[in-house]
């Protein structure tokens, strides 16, 4: 869970917010080699669902308590990131597609999540880095204008930025 509450611009009766980091498995596809994080991200949007009921109608049998202010509780959809969670036991196959097309490096999902979240003003949303058009728009960048990955070479390895630091598997350390 990551509250933003401490970084959020203020908003009329809302004291906190949760986001609810989602990920691969969400959608219920297999992640072989690390079943315990796909079956988690899976049920994240339903737990998501049960917070916000419970927070905005109360639990059955329990009195409703008003408060001073309120949690609100949303979905954050990264996407895919080049971190050391996504390469470890990568293939370069997997690394050319679909990592190569689709994963963006932290700075850039943070640029794009990070005004999203501040806008956030619904109870029980969700915000997406990897969205329907941005996909399309990859897809459309990689295999009808053939452009390169940035990120991955066309043997399937990891593209070095001179002067940073990497990990044994090609994740850029970020401190």
């Amino acid at each position: 869970f990551v509250s933003s509450c401490h970084f959020r611009h203020p908003q009329e009766g809302v004291t906190g917010h949760i986001f609810n980091t989602v990920g691969s498995g969400v959608k219920g596809g297999g992640t072989p080699g690390y079943a315990c994080y796909g079956a988690t991200k899976r049920g994240l949007p339903q737990l998501t669902e049960t917070l916000v009921k419970e927070l905005d109608e109360g639990v059955q049998g329990y009195d409703k308590r008003e408060t001073q202010g309120k949690i609100q509780v949303h979905n954050l959809s990264p996407g895919m990131v080049f971190t050391k969670l996504l390469l470890d036991d990568s293939t370069p196959e997997l690394r050319k597609f679909p990592f190569g097309v689709l994963a963006a490096q932290p700075e850039e999902v943070a640029a794009d999540l990070v005004p999203k979240i501040l806008a956030t003003k619904e109870n029980g949303g969700s915000v997406e880095f990897l969205t329907t058009d941005r996909i399309l728009s990859k897809f459309f960048q990689r295999f009808v204008l053939q452009q390169k990955s940035e990120f991955i070479d066309d043997d399937g390895n990891v593209i070095k930025t001179p002067g940073e630091q990497y990990d044994t598997n090609g994740a850029r350390k970020l401190y």
